[in-house]
């Protein structure tokens, strides 16, 4: 059942959304990249002023925020991913059940009530953010439910990646458990 004809992307709300998640990427990838950038020569000049612990607790930090790089890079092609989704197609509301996590976040299953399918996402978050489907009954998706897509609360907001589960044998088990 489609909640409207329009895109997402003409909510309001779904906006908001968006664009706290896209400042939160850019957040990550501008502090990683500052910092990746700016530790190595922070650590020869120390070195230089004969502050040698401190230069070699900089090769920690250095860590800390190439993976925060890392981490910025990968939110900030999930936004890019939402955008182009949430632009092109309308929320639809599913049932769902939310599954237990894998290996990885927790597992939905969207059940839409006209047919008997039943389309399988893996919830791409942040483990602190697990919570925001864990106890829905409906949620909102934008996208193809075989494959991928924005997965949000009744409202639009927050905003969740959903992809398609891909190893095989996984995503049929999944989709067959706890079936009744």
């Amino acid at each position: 059942m489609r909640t409207e004809s329009t895109t997402a992307w003409s909510h309001e709300v779904t906006r908001g959304a968006f664009r706290r998640y896209r400042l939160i990427a850019l957040v990550w990838l501008g502090v990683g990249a500052l910092g990746t950038v700016g530790i190595p020569p922070a650590a020869v000049a120390f070195d230089r002023a004969g502050m040698e612990r401190i230069s070699s607790l900089m090769a920690g930090l250095w860590v800390g925020f190439i993976s925060a790089l890392i981490i910025g890079v990968c939110l900030a092609r999930n936004a890019a991913r939402m955008r182009r989704c949430l632009r092109r197609r309308p929320w639809t509301a599913y049932p769902v059940t939310v599954l237990p996590p894998g290996l990885g976040g927790p597992v939905v299953r969207l059940c839409p009530a006209d047919t008997g399918e039943v389309f399988v996402q893996s919830v791409v978050a942040f483990t602190f953010r697990w919570h925001q489907v864990g106890s829905a009954d409906t949620l909102w998706f934008c996208g193809v439910p075989g494959r991928g897509g924005v997965l949000a609360r009744p409202g639009g907001e927050p905003l969740l990646w959903g992809r398609r589960i891909r190893v095989p044998w996984i995503r049929h088990w999944r989709e067959h458990v706890d079936r009744g």
